[in-house]
């Protein structure tokens, strides 16, 4: 097989791993600093930390260089560094959730590695119809009852000493981006004619296409029903990826009047939407109450400053859900502007990787998975800053790498694998 492009220069391989390194000495740091602002010296944690960083994000590496090695070597550094800085920030709030986010960190390298294995040898190709099974793990997964206590109707929580979440939502979300990558590819004609067909009407066709069309329906409306976040992730991500496939700008323009609808006739449809819409226009009017989240994001940043207070020296522990949904307030109070912009760059540098590696694939499919990944490294970050400091109504939610969660960061390392094997089965 002749190589479309050239492999990796072998010293990006070893700056990948030095890179890896750095970011465990980088949460190794952040946890001594914390724990010397608490007039505490133990080397333990600040070893565990380094340990945990570089044993996970370096085994993903050996699973690349093994199953994966020309893949591009942008990915996983990055997101080492965004995992290095949510590390340290869950530890700074809670030391149990931090010995299980090793774990889950650990686990989540694992599974990547497996993963990266298991499709090495046939590839990233798929068959006609063969994302049926994935669009009814889908529905199964819409259809898990909340287990657990708390107002968000998508998460099932064990509550035994630190809560063990699982998040079916995120699972959904992978989910969806396969089975959107492999319908539009491979009905790309039928989404180009606008769902019309201008040559003969053939009945195969129409009673293949639509069952789906509806099928898919229902799986939406089911999410769309039990958390609007990731509602509007997964129809962003829809119309994205089919204006990708078709080129179609009419998918676009559908997919911004459903935002700007649903902005509108939320609050008419729906105590709670109003009750976001109310908190997002004037959260100082309730701060003890439905406002005491974002008024609290807010306080945080604000206390940040441009520098930050410092790890351990703020309160982020004042802030609800700031290990999850508001971990970029935390993030912003003890390292500042300077240190979200940081983040903020992180995810820039990750998620435009991700579409320069879906411009640059010849595979419609590869293509719009890597689109498809990208949007969900993005469109969560872009909504959840935007929740934390107010531009749009209760829009705050866990960022990959970044906040605490079994489901989530299982998520991230998916999305790293998928990313790197379109990466390399496009450059050989």
């Amino acid at each position: 097989m002749v190589r479309a492009h050239g492999p990796p220069d072998p010293m990006s391989r070893q700056a990948e791993f030095v890179f890896v390194c750095g970011s465990g000495g980088l949460a190794a740091f952040g946890v001594v600093l914390v724990n010397l602002a608490r007039e505490e010296v133990r080397a333990t944690p600040a070893l565990a930390a380094f340990v945990v960083l570089a044993v996970a994000f370096g085994l993903l590496l050996v699973a690349l260089r093994a199953w994966a090695p020309d893949a591009t070597p942008l990915l996983v550094p990055t997101a080492s560094i965004l995992a290095a800085v949510g590390f340290v920030t869950i530890y700074r709030l809670d030391e149990d959730l931090a010995g299980l986010h090793s774990w889950w960190l650990l686990l989540s390298a694992t599974m990547s590695a497996i993963w990266l294995y298991a499709v090495s040898e046939k590839g990233l190709g798929h068959r006609g119809g063969g994302w049926w099974p994935l669009l009814a793990l889908a529905a199964g997964l819409v259809a898990i009852p909340s287990l657990g206590s708390g107002s968000d109707l998508i998460w099932v929580a064990w509550e035994s000493g630190p809560a063990l979440v699982l998040d079916p939502g995120e699972i959904v979300k992978l989910v969806t981006v396969a089975l959107f990558a492999t319908l539009l590819s491979e009905r790309q004609a039928f989404f180009s004619a606008g769902g019309r067909y201008t040559a003969s009407l053939n009945p195969a066709r129409v009673t293949t296409v639509w069952p789906s069309l509806v099928l898919l329906g229902l799986v939406l409306v089911g999410v769309a029903i039990r958390d609007s976040g990731t509602s509007m992730i997964v129809l962003g991500m829809f119309c994205v990826m089919a204006y990708m496939a078709t080129d179609r700008a009419a998918y676009l323009v559908g997919g911004l009047g459903a935002g700007i609808l649903w902005l509108v006739a939320g609050p008419w449809l729906s105590g709670g939407i109003q009750t976001r819409i109310t908190v997002w226009t004037d959260p100082w009017n309730q701060p003890e109450g439905p406002g005491n989240r974002l008024a609290e994001g807010l306080y945080g940043l604000g206390a940040g400053s441009l520098s930050g207070t410092g790890p351990g020296l703020g309160d982020p522990g004042l802030i609800p859900d700031s290990t999850t949904s508001l971990v970029f307030a935390a993030v912003g109070e003890e390292l500042g502007l300077a240190g979200t912009v940081v983040v903020l760059a992180a995810y820039a540098l990750m998620v435009v990787t991700g579409f320069g590696i879906a411009l640059r694939a010849r595979q419609v499919f590869h293509k719009l998975l890597a689109g498809g990944m990208s949007l969900l490294l993005g469109g969560p970050t872009a909504l959840s800053v935007a929740g934390v400091v107010g531009l749009l109504p209760g829009t705050a939610m866990p960022i990959p790498f970044l906040s605490y969660g079994l489901s989530l960061t299982m998520a991230g390392f998916v999305i790293l694998a998928v990313l790197a094997r379109v990466s390399h089965e496009e450059r050989v």
